[in-house]
């Protein structure tokens, strides 16, 4: 079962690349955007996962307060 699933994520990287290197021939983008966007999505993404575990850590400060 663990090969299946580990199969199956690979087949989906492979995919999300093939899709994101297909829009970048179509559609001309220049590499710079696209490293620009990757970036800020990343930043996104640290901002999210901060925002949660500082919210995961309030509500377990507050569980054990009471």
């Amino acid at each position: 079962m663990a090969k299946k699933s580990r199969r199956s994520f690979l087949t989906s990287v492979l995919a999300c690349i093939g899709f994101v290197a297909a829009a970048i021939w179509a559609w001309d983008l220049p590499v710079k955007d696209v490293l620009a966007y990757l970036v800020l999505l990343l930043g996104f993404l640290v901002v999210l996962i901060a925002a949660g575990l500082g919210a995961g850590a309030l509500l377990s400060w507050w569980r054990r307060r009471k």
